[in-house]
């Protein structure tokens, strides 16, 4: 069979394990609990927790390339090698548009090392990917952010949504957050996901979960379709076409939205529960940040009779967290549900690909010299838009953008951003671990990927904050 496989580990969970991410991941994001170390501490040696948290092995060659002067990457990779788990990871980042970190390490599956091309299923990253077909097609004097989605999708003008704009779509604010019906239409198999004109007949049907415009809510699930079928009613193709078609070759990205079998063969191995092992400066921070989290309602998010409940596709992937993040694992290792165009969720990569997406948003539009979007093409889709205030669904302050990037701020104060120290960075996170960031300010861009999941984002932090000191 193609396709990566599913790699679940049957421990028992306790409460404290998993409410430390439930808010962010039950709809397919990630809570930002990662810390880098700082002051004058340095990163410990593999050896010395690897007997506490893993089994004992041989830390792992860190393959790859930095530039000369940024070897304190590559060491901080090494001395936190222990922290990918039982699976392989992956670090790129440009400076001034150059690439200054491509590096890999760990395992793919059991029996397969990470490789340069290895890609891996980066959940809620998937977003930013989209949202970047239709910043193109705004580059292009195709698409009004301002104009009605009715004007491109007039079906969709119905029930409340008539005035929802293209860019309230694309920044979270449209209150499109369920698809009726999906329990009977799709499946943990993978069918059902490539019914795109009945899935967009069901989300143009549908009333929004609140007034369009008034406030955000992560539209976990629904997101990738509903940008795609606006990409597809101007160019006749989804979002994954396009892709493939206007944006892969010339930005030279190893991405799919919507994986063929064949391009299947070689992703790694998702590995999501229990997570792999936190760096120990932030151990003691992770189990506070889970009382805190103990504190919260979360039941809107267990309850079948919330839009909550269904926004994070609960009656599909569990009410548990432990069953959902299980049933996550397992759906996203279905090669039916990766060969479909399911932009919220689905895309494929590899970090030097993120890098390469998030380059020109950090250096005004421009890609190996080249100008691939405008300047004010991207502050279009960088920058925050209206009303603000705390995620409906996250139930945090959240800035998203158009492009469905997030602000760089952590979830609690105690906890450093994740995207380097400069506060007006930004990026996608993705459940599990995954992200893609810029630093405009900086001229920094930068993606991380790991099969093993981690909430906590201790490892990418700690490689962020070496390149930020090494420069």
């Amino acid at each position: 069979m193609h396709g990566t496989h599913f790699s679940p580990d049957n421990s028992p969970l306790d409460r404290r394990s998993f409410l430390g991410v439930a808010a962010a991941a039950a709809a397919g994001s990630t809570l930002e609990t990662g810390a880098p170390l700082t002051g004058n501490r340095k990163p410990a040696a593999t050896a010395d927790a690897s007997s506490r948290d893993t089994p004992s092995q041989a830390a792992p060659d860190i393959n790859g390339y930095v530039k000369p002067g940024l070897e304190a990457v590559r060491e901080t990779f090494a001395a936190n090698a222990r922290l990918m788990g039982t699976g392989g990871a992956a670090f790129a980042a440009t400076h001034q548009g150059e690439m200054v970190v491509d590096l890999w390490a760990g395992m793919a599956d059991h029996d397969r090392p990470w490789l340069r091309n290895t890609r891996v299923h980066v959940q809620s990253t998937s977003k930013a990917v989209t949202a970047a077909t239709a910043m193109v097609l705004y580059d292009r004097g195709e698409l009004d952010l301002d104009a009605t989605v009715g004007r491109y999708w007039p079906e969709y003008a119905t029930n409340g949504k008539e005035n929802t704009t293209v860019r309230m779509l694309l920044s979270h604010a449209a209150g499109s957050t369920q698809l009726p019906g999906y329990t009977e239409l799709l499946d943990l198999d993978g069918n059902g996901f490539d019914q795109y004109d009945e899935i967009a007949r069901r989300l143009a049907a549908a009333e929004p979960d609140w007034e369009p415009g008034t406030a955000h809510g992560y539209h976990g699930y629904t997101y990738g379709n509903l940008v795609s079928e606006v990409v597809y009613r101007i160019t006749g193709k989804r979002a994954g076409e396009f892709l493939r078609d206007e944006m892969a070759g010339p930005w030279q990205l190893n991405t799919w939205l919507g994986t063929p079998y064949e391009e299947q063969r070689d992703l790694a191995a998702i590995k999501p529960w229990p997570e792999a092992p936190v760096h120990e400066s932030v151990a003691e921070m992770y189990a506070s940040v889970a009382a805190q989290m103990e504190e919260l309602d979360l039941s809107a998010l267990t309850d079948p009779t919330t839009w909550q409940y269904h926004a994070a596709f609960r009656g599909l992937l569990g009410g548990p967290m432990n069953v959902f993040m299980l049933q996550v694992g397992r759906l996203w290792s279905q090669p039916k549900a990766l060969a479909a165009e399911f932009g919220a969720a689905n895309v494929t990569t590899d970090a030097r690909s993120l890098a390469r997406l998030y380059t020109p948003l950090a250096m005004d539009g421009v890609l190996d010299g080249r100008q691939v979007v405008a300047p004010d093409t991207v502050r279009e889709f960088v920058t925050p838009t209206p009303p603000g205030g705390p995620d409906l669904l996250i139930g945090r302050e959240q800035k998203w953008t158009p492009g469905s990037h997030h602000a760089n701020s952590s979830y609690f104060p105690a906890l450093p951003p994740i995207y380097g120290p400069n506060p007006d960075a930004f990026g996608m996170s993705g459940g599990g671990g995954n992200y893609g960031f810029a630093d405009p300010a900086a001229g920094i861009a930068g993606g991380f990927v790991r099969n093993h999941y981690s909430n906590t984002m201790g490892l990418s932090a700690l490689l962020v904050d070496a390149l930020y000191k090494a420069l």
